[in-house]
């Protein structure tokens, strides 16, 4: 699984890390994959922890606009009442930018949680985003989403989001990124039957990298 994804990823990191002439101008950007130990509230065997994969991708035009994107997993055979997938895709804007490596951004985006066979729950959602440079090579970012209403969904109804993620970053070679982050998700919706108010929860670490231009 491993070398499946960093090879592609270090074919692409070849092309895109050439010469200057060959860059994408004012655009810069990471495509990245990652392996996510998550733990669950909802697990139906807490002894085992679930190893997801994901993937992640961003583009920004001159620092300052930026389109990124994100897909968390967790093994559906694990789960119940939990999400097995997240997707967001989020438009934001730089409110201070120091470096590439230094900012404050915040966007709006959309979210969808996939529930199994039961279908999805999505809807926009806001965000705020933080980079913080500590050696050049070294950085540490966090960043939170809250999507507040995603409808209902089967037995779950006013359903709504909040993910949380936050790591450090390091730039071992000019095109390549490691990260080691912690995740937390939550999802919180009234049971129909019960009028119950209830919270599922998915965290853990997770690790991974990707090439930047």
């Amino acid at each position: 699984m491993i070398r499946s994804l960093f090879i592609p990823l270090l074919s692409l990191s070849l092309i895109i890390s050439g010469p200057k002439s060959l860059a994408l101008g004012d655009f810069d950007g990471e495509v990245g994959g990652f392996w996510w130990l998550v733990d669950s509230e909802d697990l139906l065997d807490t002894s085992l922890n679930t190893q997801a994969t994901g993937g992640y991708a961003n583009v920004w035009w001159r620092q300052t606009w930026g389109i990124q994107s994100a897909l968390y997993r967790v093994d559906k055979e694990k789960v119940d009442m939990a999400p097995d997938q997240q997707l967001v895709v989020d438009l934001e804007r730089r409110l201070l930018s120091a470096t590439d490596n230094s900012y404050l951004a915040a966007g709006l985006g959309w979210e969808a949680n996939r529930f199994g066979e039961e279908g999805s729950a999505s809807g926009p959602r806001v965000l705020a985003d933080a980079r913080f440079g500590l050696l050049g090579a070294l950085y540490v970012y966090g960043k939170a989403g809250w999507a507040p209403d995603l409808k209902s969904l089967g037995q779950r109804r006013d359903i709504s989001s909040i993910s949380v993620e936050t790591g450090l970053v390091l730039d071992p070679l000019p095109f390549l990124s490691l990260r080691a982050a912690y995740r937390y998700h939550i999802i919180d919706y009234t049971e129909a039957a019960t009028s119950t108010d209830l919270r599922e929860s998915s965290y853990g670490i997770l690790f991974g990298g990707g090439v930047h231009w």
